[in-house]
């Protein structure tokens, strides 16, 4: 685990300086977010669905590097905390997005995304996970955005679970987030 976070903040802070040096103008920025996010457990057992979502909050940096004037890539490393009746739960989510800017406010935000069950003890659920995200962003400002999206979890988390051998099983976690970004 320590080696995946070393890995992404690595990747995006070399990102951001091989794009910043590459004409001697930045067409890269930085920032950090943090806001409201929810994840929803969904388990499906031989075609019978069930979820629970939880709340918490998440908080990380971002970079945005421009590939042409509409379009930029934003890789993002969050810490994700949520809880319920006690019990905390903590994700390490990397989202690598497309972004399209679709007006100088308006951008809309798609691509895949690794998160990582920090808890140690887990409850037979694989630690790394895939998913998918989109959402929509607003600049207020040059420096101030607010964003939304959500994240759909392709990965089965289940792995054998002991007495269910036999059981057509899949878990996946979905994320819903909104939150206020600050660029710099």
């Amino acid at each position: 685990m320590k080696k995946l976070l070393l890995f992404a903040v690595v990747a995006v802070f070399g990102l951001w300086n091989v794009n910043a040096q590459d004409d001697g103008v930045s067409s890269s920025l930085f920032g950090v977010k943090a806001g409201f996010n929810q994840v929803s457990l969904r388990v499906s057992v031989q075609g019978v669905s069930a979820s629970e979502s939880i709340s918490g909050f998440y908080f990380g940096v971002f970079g945005e590097f421009e590939v042409s004037e509409k379009f930029d890539i934003q890789p993002e490393l969050q810490y994700v905390s949520v809880s319920e009746d006690g019990e905390s739960s903590g994700f390490l989510v990397i989202p690598v997005l497309a972004k399209y800017n679709a007006s100088e406010q308006f951008s809309i935000l798609a691509g895949p995304q690794l998160d990582y069950l920090l808890d140690k003890e887990d409850g037979g659920l694989k630690k790394l996970g895939l998913g998918i995200a989109a959402g929509l962003a607003y600049s207020i400002n040059e420096n101030f955005l607010i964003d939304a999206r959500y994240s759909f979890g392709l990965s089965n988390r289940t792995d054998n679970l002991e007495g269910l051998e036999g059981f057509n099983i899949k878990t996946t976690f979905n994320y819903l987030q909104v939150g206020l970004g600050y660029k710099f």
